[in-house]
């Protein structure tokens, strides 16, 4: 199949950045010819603020450079990961009118909030997600702290709103977890179908014993992924467990300073971080920001570490009482309520190891994904009205005969969508023998979940 990957982002790489990689090399290695285009945001910082604008809201340039690639290299699917704002939707079109089947990663929230993560002020905020207007993002100046560029993400946001863009000329979106999905489809922001797909991780993580005798967290040190909380929540231990951090940010002076039973280990490369992963006793995710995804869960589950987790977003999601544990979000007594726990029940913590690789060895690899994602391209391609692909006419799209495909794991944008009407450790930068198939619980207008029922929290 021949693929485009289309991907715009900053010189300093984040995790939608990890994604894009990750899963291109995905598509390569099972043989399928993939194109990359990509473009650096900060390109744009040597134009004036009318031409950034009208390049964000609109990019005809970009837009015809799509459309040529498009036709000249027989593209069978664009798969667009980010396009704000070097990009921009026009894009998307682009590639619809030249015949491709279109697809969108919803890495996450900027198509209904100018800051993309629904957080503001040191908690959850959801006003701009239903809005026709984004307005309350401008008066709080949330994109960038200014009033005027978060003027041109609300008015590119209604404008392609307005229009049905994403509607009208992507095929299928990709959502990460049900939350997003659902986030989307209850905003009322005209959307094609939408399946959900979540992250993988590459397998050889090394899997460890967790006999480190630490906790640990890893990601932004900012507000919004609840480093407060936790330091908070270490003091209040009545079992008390060493911490260790990992990560770099706007809150660093917390723990870049002594601090009893917290040690800061600062940026580290990623083998490092894994390496300090599987020594882990558990992993914290304390973040009460409403995140899309959580891959840091998928890798520390990978390593066959348990994490404890705010009930916010699509990473609490990710977790259940067979690998982990929930605790209210922002609230530093429960989640040091959890920890002890953990502590106290060490032989149940210990048997959550074997329990937390398997649950990454059922839903979270390289070939589990490659799967599903040619499933959503399939379904893609249907709704163009295709039945062959270049270079491989196979129904089913699948090439590699020693990845056989998992039909238990493939979702189908039929069922997860059925009307087309309606944290991760790359953050570490100034950034149960069968799969858990109990239904999610419902997240309320934030995000949050209940608390996980088991006996550790």
């Amino acid at each position: 199949m021949r693929i485009l990957a289309v991907h715009s982002y900053y010189r300093l790489r984040g995790g939608e950045d990890v994604v894009f990689d990750a899963e291109t090399q995905l598509l390569e290695s099972f043989g399928h010819e993939v194109t990359r285009f990509t473009r650096l945001n900060d390109s744009m910082s040597g134009a004036g603020a009318i031409t950034n604008a009208r390049m964000t809201v609109w990019n005809s340039a970009i837009a015809r450079e799509i459309q040529a690639i498009v036709k000249q290299k027989q593209i069978d699917v664009v798969h667009f990961h980010n396009t704000f704002p070097a990009i921009s939707p026009a894009a998307i079109k682009a590639a619809h009118q030249a015949g491709a089947a279109t697809v969108l990663t919803l890495h996450n929230s900027r198509i209904l909030c100018p800051k993309a993560v629904c957080f503001r002020d040191g908690r959850p905020c959801t006003e701009c997600v239903a809005a026709r207007f984004a307005a309350p993002a401008i008066r709080h100046a949330c994109f960038h702290e200014s009033r005027l560029a978060s003027g041109v993400v609300a008015v590119k946001n209604w404008l392609h709103r307005t229009r049905k863009t994403y509607q009208r000329y992507l095929d299928v979106a990709i959502a990460p977890t049900q939350f997003v999905k659902t986030r989307y489809e209850e905003s009322g922001h005209p959307m094609p179908p939408i399946a959900v797909k979540p992250h993988f991780v590459e397998s050889d993580l090394p899997l460890g014993e967790g006999d480190g005798g630490y906790a640990l967290f890893v990601g932004r040190l900012s507000e919004e992924k609840g480093l407060k909380v936790l330091l908070d929540a270490w003091d209040r231990l009545t079992q008390p467990i060493p911490l260790k951090v990992i990560g770099d940010g706007p809150l660093k002076h917390l723990v870049d300073r002594p601090r009893e039973n917290v040690e800061y280990l600062g940026r580290l490369d990623q083998a490092a971080v894994y390496r300090t992963m599987a020594d882990a006793a558990m992993l914290i995710l304390p973040s009460h920001c409403a995140e899309s995804f959580g891959r840091v869960v998928v890798e520390a589950y990978a390593c066959g570490t348990p994490v404890v987790c705010a009930n916010q977003g699509g990473q609490a999601e990710l977790v259940h009482p067979s690998v982990g544990a929930l605790f209210r979000s922002g609230d530093a007594e429960e989640l040091a309520s959890v920890v002890d726990r953990f502590v106290e029940n060490a032989e149940q913590t210990i048997a959550m190891r074997e329990m937390a690789r398997r649950e990454y060895e059922s839903k979270y690899t390289a070939a589990i994904n490659h799967d599903q994602l040619m499933a959503i391209y399939q379904d893609a391609l249907t709704a163009r009205g295709r039945n062959q692909v270049s270079r491989n006419g196979a129904p089913d799209l699948r090439i590699d005969s020693q990845h056989p495909a998992n039909a238990a794991n493939v979702p189908r944008v039929s069922e997860a969508s059925p009307s087309q009407n309606e944290t991760d450790s790359s953050e570490n930068i100034s950034h149960p023998e069968q799969a858990h198939d109990e239904p999610m619980r419902d997240h309320d207008k934030l995000g949050r979940r209940t608390s996980s029922g088991s006996t550790l929290g």
